[in-house]
């Protein structure tokens, strides 16, 4: 499959407008800052961390990054997926697993699931105060299965029947899965890089109680689905390498020394420009604290849709 052929095409033609990608101040209409909790705790964050303060994933890299690579040997589909009037449209298939019929079970409602679409197309959209990423999400199918065995979800692997059974489309099919999960997290998902590898694993698990209106006191406004699907689109934790070089991939969060947790304002964990980038969607901040991609996420989620997902 030639993933890079729909980017080709797009560089081509002459009605694409060539524009800089725009990253937005925090509007107006950005998220307050909340400010509850007792401040910054450090990741792992097992020692001291109050009991409301969970740890959003465990993402796992399956072998060497491979990314960089690739947007420095495609210059000019990169040249296009950084200036032009980039627009992808996602399908999204919604899996609701369940114990059982009732709201406590994971039965959570087509609007809530609604909601959450809206709540990712307001962030990658830049609607929020950050980056305009250029892609939007469409529901296009929603299933529920009632299955005990599935509902408890305890990480990678475990769920290979579940998604065995119900995954849709291929690498470009955005497939959620919202179900309870153990170990404090509020979700996990597969990075772009390893979409081919992992076959039908590929996809974003999140807690059915993170959804808007579930009931995750800090995390119940839906941006751990924002948070997994950066992962889904190959961004990093900001916090990855700590405060020495670029351990995110990426070049313009400033670096942290270790997760933040709460909204601790003013967090300063490294000696180099710039406080903490608590507001980004990619730190383990709560959902209403976050609500910024920034420019240099933007190009490389661009560039892993190009080179792994697009079809």
């Amino acid at each position: 499959m030639d993933r890079s052929g729909w980017l080709r095409r797009a560089l081509v033609s002459a009605t694409v407008a060539i524009v800089a990608v725009s990253v937005a101040a925090p509007a107006a209409s950005a998220r307050p800052l909340d400010t509850r909790g007792p401040g910054c705790i450090t990741h792992p964050a097992s020692a001291g961390r109050s009991r409301d303060a969970r740890i959003r994933d465990d993402v796992a890299r399956r072998g060497p990054e491979e990314l960089t690579s690739w947007i420095a040997a495609h210059p000019r589909l990169m040249y296009a997926a950084s200036r032009a009037r980039f627009a992808v449209t996602v399908p999204v298939a919604f899996h609701v697993i369940r114990k059982d019929k009732t709201r406590a079970g994971g039965n959570v409602s087509k609007r809530q699931v609604l909601d959450q679409i809206q709540v990712l197309n307001d962030a990658y959209g830049g609607r929020t105060g950050g980056a305009r990423t250029g892609f939007r999400f469409e529901l296009v199918s929603l299933t529920r299965t009632t299955k005990s065995s599935w509902f408890h979800v305890n990480g990678y692997g475990t769920d290979l029947a579940m998604k065995t059974a119900l995954k849709e489309g291929g690498p470009e099919t955005l497939n959620i899965y919202s179900a309870k999960l153990g170990g404090n997290l509020l979700g996990y998902a597969y990075l772009a890089e390893d979409a081919d590898e992992v076959g039908v694993l590929d996809g974003v698990v999140i807690h059915f109680q993170s959804l808007p209106g579930g009931s995750f006191d800090l995390y119940d406004e839906g941006d751990t689905a924002t948070h997994e699907v950066g992962h889904w689109l190959d961004l990093e934790h900001t916090f990855e390498g700590g405060c020495v070089g670029d351990g995110d991939f990426v070049a313009d969060p400033p670096p942290e020394a270790s997760a933040a947790f709460y909204c601790p304002v003013g967090r300063d964990t490294c000696a180099s420009a710039g406080l903490d980038p608590i507001t980004n969607f990619m730190d383990y901040t709560q959902d209403s604290c976050m609500f910024e991609f920034t420019q240099g996420q933007t190009v490389r989620m661009r560039a892993a849709w190009v080179a792994y997902r697009a079809p």
